[in-house]
């Protein structure tokens, strides 16, 4: 039966309009009555009639003031307005409304059958539409799951898989790079998850919702799963985990957490789980880019792949201390790559280096910072092949390059007869251009740089002094010691314990 609400200023009218028809007869009951407006919309509001008749004029409040307040409110019932007089004016304004009727008093019984007829058809019409609405959003529990992940709140809500489920939550993320087969994924996952987790894909993501696990029973799972993952399917997965919350209200929260550490795990290794908050260190590594802007020209110029390597774990070391996010890094290293080859263009001009929207190319489309500095070593490597750091295009700046080489190899066995075969000199003729330009033997400025390199090192590690010795270029020990105290006035041994003095002075 659907529900009517007579709301009418005048008694006899309601009381006719009970008495006048079998309402049952044609599929609908009277659930009360009204003598104003205002009380009538209070009816409105309370009984939620599928069906209201409204006299059109009352005093306080009139048909057309009540009918627009309910629909305002949210009402979705039909209208029938009574009025004692057939106005033009008024059944335009009623159409505007969207009111399904006009009914003209004294009531005549076959107008309000024939109204109650049509407006029952379409009141069954609406209620199988809504009957059908509900069976397609009754979703399965997968669905309902889904509809989490979406933010599909009001899907959920009437999930009876879902709606009542309480905390805690604890969500994770696997990122994959490649394709692969879901529902092989999903029945390999069966083995090896949790049993109150879920499994839910969305684009090239695997969220897992755990319900009610400790966090780091969570963990230890997903660096199994990660290990599987990159075994079975996905070398390039990475996996992140978002911190415990409450509500399921709250996924979204969780998402964008998951979100934001893939991000600024651009830097790192994928074989760890990513935790939210992100790590930093307390006291990051500082990079200055034109420093080793030139140790990377340095290393292309004397072919020296090791410090190319050695530059490339520096700046991954940088990145990682600092946990930036993707693009902030990208940005950085496309400026760095960019200083790069101006300097190798000024100073060698026929080189052909790649353009600029080349390595934009080459920094944008690596997956992560590992993988872009194994891209950028290759590229500048095949630049080794154009550029020969040993030839001496201008006497100018002959003796800048062999310093540079001599600041840069100090630990390996250079002579003065060495450099003259590499940068192609007379041994005689240069020992005489070194003095002259630097005004120092050739033999004391390599001295002078070992021995400051030797402070260094006894200033900032623990190595023992024989090894100290070895990494500057001394094989003999004894020779060290004695080089050392004629340029420092004190032994190793003597001038590491008085740093320690005045750290503690």
């Amino acid at each position: 039966m659907y529900k009517v609400l007579l709301i009418d200023d005048e008694p006899i009218i309601r009381d006719g309009m009970k008495q006048i028809i079998e309402w049952e007869q044609y599929g609908f009951m009277i659930c009360g009555d009204s003598g104003n407006g205002r009380d009538g919309l209070n009816l409105i509001r309370t009984l939620k009639p599928d069906l209201a008749f409204v006299d059109i004029r009352m005093s306080g409040m009139s048909g057309i003031e009540v009918v627009e307040q309910a629909k305002q409110a949210g009402y979705s019932g039909k209208f029938v307005i009574l009025s004692g007089y057939s106005s033009f004016s008024y059944a335009q304004e009623l159409i505007k409304l969207g009111i399904h009727s006009y009914l003209l008093k004294p009531i005549d019984e076959d107008e309000l059958v024939e109204i109650l007829i049509e407006i029952k058809q379409i009141l069954d019409g609406e209620k199988l539409i809504n009957s059908e609405l509900t069976a397609y959003y009754e979703l399965t529990e997968e669905q309902a799951w889904r509809a989490v992940i979406d933010g599909r709140l009001e899907e959920w809500q009437r999930s009876v898989y879902v709606k009542n489920q309480v905390g805690p939550f604890l969500l994770a993320g696997i990122k994959l790079r490649k394709k692969c087969k879901r529902g092989q994924i999903k029945n390999e996952f069966i083995h090896v998850l949790s049993p109150t987790a879920k499994v839910i894909f969305k684009d090239n993501m695997i969220y897992l919702l755990y319900l009610n696990q400790d966090q780091e029973t969570v963990k230890q799972e997903l660096v199994q799963i990660l290990s599987y993952v990159h075994t079975k399917h996905d070398p390039d997965a990475s996996a992140s985990l978002a911190k415990e919350y409450q509500q399921l209200v709250d996924t979204q929260k969780a998402i964008d957490e998951i979100i934001d550490l893939q991000d600024r795990g651009f830097s790192y290794s994928n074989q760890q789980v990513f935790q939210h908050p992100f790590n930093r260190l307390a006291h990051p590594v500082t990079l200055d880019q034109e420093q080793i802007s030139a140790k990377i020209v340095q290393a292309i110029e004397f072919k020296d792949h090791s410090l190319l390597l050695e530059q490339g774990e520096k700046i991954i070391d940088y990145y990682q201390s600092r946990a930036l996010i993707k693009e902030k890094v990208q940005i950085e290293m496309l400026e760095l790559v960019l200083l790069i080859t101006r300097t190798i263009k000024s100073q060698y001009p026929e080189t052909k280096t790649p353009s600029k929207h080349e390595w934009v190319d080459q920094v944008y489309q690596s997956y992560n910072l590992a993988e872009l500095i194994d891209n950028l070593i290759e590229q500048w490597w095949l630049l080794t092949e154009e550029i020969n750091g040993f030839i001496i295009t201008s006497d100018d700046d002959s003796i800048e390059k062999i310093i540079a080489y001599i600041d840069q190899y100090y630990s390996r066995d250079i002579t003065l007869k060495r450099l003259a075969d590499l940068f192609n000199y007379n041994r005689s003729y240069l020992g005489k251009k070194f003095r002259k330009e630097t005004g120092q033997y050739f033999h004391e400025y390599l001295e002078k740089v070992r021995i400051e390199k030797a402070k260094t090192l006894l200033a900032t590690s623990q190595e023992k002094v024989y090894v100290i010795s070895e990494l500057v270029g001394y094989n003999n020990m004894d020779y060290f010691y004695k080089k050392f105290k004629k340029h420092v006035g004190k032994s190793p041994k003597e001038y590491r314990k008085s740093l320690e003095i005045d750290m503690n002075s």
